[in-house]
């Protein structure tokens, strides 16, 4: 018996629900998918007492299929740093053309302006991440963009060992910062390689309330190696990875049910490597969630966006007045 052909909005439907949601993520192996509610709290809590002395940066994301990459990045496009940072110091001083990046004292630096540049929106190459995992799982619990029905992505990255610096100078000053004081930080850190976490040294409201600082890199100029077996001998290949703006390396073999094993169920002793956990947040928890965050852990568009852009963005009688075309009874038609 032959199966009639599904019907186009069906075949859409298959597209996104039979094929694996947040594939390029399950390439690394280091994910899990909780299978609901209290299973997703119980991970979080698992990633937290991980280890000692170790400490994570959270970042959720609506679409389980987006990678970790900077907004000036995804503008730019590619992987080359030399076009990003030459796009970067373009947007810097078009900024600073503008008059922005001023203080009674003088002017801030090229870090603090990316940061505040970033909070209005202007692509930059800081990521924003959070101390609060609440907060990180509330924007991961939101509905995406396109499809409907997407599963959401709650990244846990371990930045115990990142470099730190403050967007605001300690008002030391070296050899290399003579002439170029304003761009002489973000450049050391750029030339390091390594992944820094850039902490807000005067912190906006919406900075405070999301207990968020930004994490940033250069571009990584080589992806990183995996070995596979060819028959008696092994080979390093480039694999494809999720982390198109920052360098972060893991372990290959990781099973990723050992791995929920080893979060849920610990053994005593030396704890694993644990560089990132990728958690998928299935599409039909983020309702539920989105309530005991809301009641529980007072998480909602409100608390975590205090000031006139947040309402703008996300009050809901402005929405309303927006998609009824200026008027709450309706679109405007009076005419020109």
């Amino acid at each position: 018996m032959l199966t009639p052909p599904p019907s186009p909005g069906t075949a859409v439907r298959r597209r996104y629900s039979d094929r694996m949601v947040g594939d390029i993520w399950k390439t690394t192996n280091h994910y899990v998918v909780p299978k609901d509610a209290r299973a997703v709290m119980a991970v979080i809590g698992a990633i937290g007492v991980y280890s000692k002395g170790q400490r994570f940066a959270w970042r959720g994301v609506s679409d389980a299929d987006y990678e970790l990459v900077s907004s000036l990045q995804r503008h730019v496009g590619g992987i080359d740093e030399e076009a990003l940072r030459s796009a970067e110091v373009d947007v810097i001083q078009e900024a600073r053309d503008w008059g922005l990046g001023t203080h009674p004292t003088g002017r801030v630096d090229d870090l603090q302006l990316l940061a505040d540049l970033q909070h209005f929106g202007t692509p930059t190459r800081l990521i924003d991440v959070t101390s609060n995992p609440m907060t990180a799982l509330w924007f991961a619990c939101q509905p995406a963009s396109t499809p409907q029905g997407k599963s959401g992505l709650l990244l846990a990255l371990n930045i115990t060992d990142w470099p730190r610096l403050s967007t605001v100078p300690d008002g030391s000053r070296s050899y290399g910062q003579v002439g170029r004081p304003e761009s002489f930080r973000l450049e050391a850190a750029l030339q390091d390689g390594r992944p820094h976490v850039v902490g807000s040294g005067a912190p906006n409201a919406r900075i405070r309330a999301q207990e968020g600082f930004f994490v940033t890199s250069a571009v990584p100029d080589t992806l990183p190696m995996a070995l596979i077996d060819l028959g008696s001998e092994q080979v390093a290949i480039r694999r494809h990875s999720p982390f198109r703006s920052l360098r972060v390396d893991w372990q290959d073999g990781v099973d990723p049910e050992v791995l929920e094993q080893r979060l849920l169920k610990p053994k005593r002793g030396q704890r694993a490597s644990l560089p990132f956990v990728a958690v998928i947040i299935k599409a039909g928890l983020k309702a539920n969630l989105l309530s005991y965050l809301g009641g529980t852990y007072n998480r909602s568009a409100q608390v975590l966006f205090p000031d006139y852009q947040g309402y703008v963005e996300h009050g809901e009688r402005i929405r309303s007045l927006r998609t009824t075309g200026g008027s709450p009874e309706g679109p405007d038609r009076r005419g020109s």
